[in-house]
């Protein structure tokens, strides 16, 4: 995951970022950003409870933002 820097208190801040990979520019809020990121965290983190219920084992959830790649595997 990208590191995000996030402002002082009370401050607003607007960031560019230059794509990893594809080398265009990615305009976006960083607080929009980060919220988005923790969504997918949680949504990721629900696949993995409904796998609980419905297979009664233990799930580990991958979520690696930089590739755009999300896991939910069973621990063995």
């Amino acid at each position: 995951m990208p590191k995000l820097t996030f402002p002082a208190a009370g401050e607003a801040m607007s960031a560019a970022f230059l794509g990893r990979f594809s080398g265009r520019a990615i305009l976006g809020d960083v607080g929009e950003m980060a919220e988005a990121a923790r969504k997918i965290n949680r949504h990721a983190a629900a696949v993995a409870a409904a796998m609980r219920i419905i297979h009664g084992e233990q799930f580990h959830v991958l979520v690696d933002h930089e590739v755009g790649f999300v896991m939910v595997v069973r621990l063995s």
